[in-house]
């Protein structure tokens, strides 16, 4: 049987309303989330937290109260891996 990690949505959206209306990215989420972000090296995107994560705001950017303006944008994470996020936004 497979396990599954629990994620408060209610975290999320605090974090999320924090950035008072202005443009921010999954990774910055993920860094206030869990102190950090580190990209999963060769691993695919089922099994990656940072990915399934990026889908979790996707599945909920009604009740997050957030559109996705942008994804598969370049970025570095903290160890200076090279990697992709999405950009999101408040909805007005």
């Amino acid at each position: 049987m497979d396990e599954k990690i629990e994620v408060s949505l209610s975290r999320i959206k605090e974090i999320v309303d924090s950035f008072d209306g202005k443009t921010f990215t999954t990774v910055e989420v993920l860094h206030q989330y869990s102190g950090g972000f580190h990209s999963n090296i060769d691993t695919p995107a089922f099994y990656s937290f940072n990915a399934q994560f990026g889908k979790l705001l996707k599945r909920n950017e009604s009740s997050l109260n957030i559109i996705e303006e942008k994804s598969g944008v370049s970025i570095k994470d903290d160890n200076g891996h090279r990697t992709t996020t999405s950009n999101w936004k408040s909805r007005t």
